[in-house]
């Protein structure tokens, strides 16, 4: 995929950030990520320039609850923020969530 510099996530992360965009499932773009779900968990993989870190989200079984939080904490109108892009509207509605 070349939207992702997997050289630059560092060992611990480049060989599991690459697994899950092959393997697994996008969810969604948020800012300077892309939310992926892999093996019951779901990821925050970077943005080639973005000059983040990928790191882990949260279970996926977890995912409405951390929404539910995020909307409070952050005051969002919806479960799904609003600034969200390229929503994968299938996935979280088989969550229960879009």
């Amino acid at each position: 995929m070349g939207k992702y510099d997997f050289d630059s996530m560092g060992a611990l992360w480049a060989d599991q950030a690459r697994q899950i965009t092959e393997k697994g499932e996008f969810v969604a773009h948020s800012g300077n990520w892309d939310l992926w779900s892999y093996s019951g968990t779901v990821y925050s993989i970077p943005v080639m320039g973005s000059g983040c870190g990928a790191s882990v989200w949260c279970p996926l079984s977890g995912l409405r609850r951390h929404l539910y939080h995020l909307r409070t904490v952050c005051g969002y109108t919806s479960l799904v923020p609003s600034y969200w892009q390229n929503v994968n509207t299938e996935f979280l509605r088989g969550l229960g969530i879009a």
